[in-house]
């Protein structure tokens, strides 16, 4: 136990950062009803259920009855799911309902697929035992047809969140202005630290399939999530900062009106 307390750690400092983000996120959520806020709540609350799950499979042991369950609930909402629903969330910012819709109908269909086929692929039992500390590299049958949904959804998130966050400093670098009492700078430096962490968290996923680094992959992950939350954090500050000014022209507004 002591040994699996320390490959642990990392693990479980994901789980305190999703936690938070998870928390942040829902709240920012019921204030405010936005659907890009819904689909990275999904996300976070996946990324933090799975890591949850990854911990627990590890105490009680990865090839037990219940092990195994941990590490297909690990698998399908971490490794494959969240990434993706992380992207719709990003997609939702910059375009319209009915791009949602579609984008939401392909990836839910996609996600079903991708959950039953990992749910039922056979597992390598030798290498499920030696898992902790590691992403999970090589435990599930190659041959399956998990392995091109999973990069599919992976690309396809990690695409759509590097995108969005490219796109939208490129907007602000050309507007060169104060928004809403909040300067473009801080913007920027939000969205470089959302792509930065996004990268982190696929490089991590990357290394340990591509390169065989799984040793390394809890700590890129754990410094993905805190970078990728500190980004989101300083957004956070613009839209409080838009929301103060919209409140001030108001009641200016109400004051100059009843002179």
């Amino acid at each position: 136990m002591p040994n699996n307390t320390v490959l642990l750690t990392f693990a479980i400092v994901n789980v305190v950062v999703t936690g938070l983000f998870a928390a942040v996120v829902s709240r920012q959520f019921a204030q405010r009803r936005r659907m890009y806020q819904l689909f990275w709540m999904i996300a976070l609350v996946m990324a933090f259920i799975a890591t949850v799950s990854y911990v627990c499979m590890v105490l009680v042991g990865p090839t037990s009855s219940a092990g195994v369950i941990f590490f297909r609930t690990y698998y399908i909402l971490g490794a494959a799911l969240a990434p993706a629903w992380l992207g719709l969330g990003s997609i939702a910012l910059v375009t319209g309902p009915r791009v949602i819709r579609i984008c939401l109908a392909i990836l839910t269909t996609l996600s079903v697929i991708t959950a039953v086929i990992i749910a039922i692929v056979p597992l390598n039992m030798r290498v499920l035992s030696q898992v902790a500390g590691t992403p999970g590299t090589g435990i599930l049958e190659k041959q399956a047809a998990w392995l091109p949904f999973t990069i599919t959804l992976n690309s396809a998130g990690v695409l759509a969140v590097v995108g969005v966050a490219l796109y939208s400093g490129w907007k602000l670098i050309r507007r060169q202005s104060s928004v809403a009492g909040f300067r473009p700078g801080n913007l920027l430096w939000a969205n470089l630290l959302i792509l930065i962490g996004d990268l982190l968290n696929a490089s991590a996923g990357t290394n340990a399939r591509a390169f065989g680094q799984s040793g390394t992959f809890w700590l890129v992950m754990s410094a993905g999530w805190i970078v990728f939350f500190a980004g989101v954090l300083l957004a956070s500050r613009r839209a409080a900062a838009s929301k103060y000014a919209s409140e001030v022209a108001g009641a200016q507004g109400r004051v100059a009106s009843s002179r």
